[in-house]
């Protein structure tokens, strides 16, 4: 799960234009939209790219579990669980 922590964080500062040396110090139970400020564009664009660097389908998540997703952490979880189920 750690591999997948670090993917998010790695991601996460690329759509926040830090650079990559502060991607450890993001933190993973703030909140995507009010701490971070994306807007669902960039959290689609974020998932895109978590989704493809970890081997999970996109296709494979639903609206549901999408809407879902608040925090860095969350992220983590779902494709933690979806990385195990394919």
């Amino acid at each position: 799960m750690k591999h997948f922590e670090t993917l998010v964080q790695d991601h996460l500062a690329k759509i926040l234009n830090r650079p990559a040396s502060e991607s450890k110090v993001l933190h993973m139970d703030q909140d995507l939209r009010f701490t971070y400020g994306l807007t669902s564009l960039d959290r689609i664009i974020l998932m895109t790219d978590v989704c493809k660097d970890a081997g999970v389908a996109l296709t494979s998540i639903d609206e549901d579990e999408i809407a879902a997703l608040h925090t860095p952490c969350d992220i983590v979880n779902l494709i933690s669980r979806k990385a195990v189920n394919r």
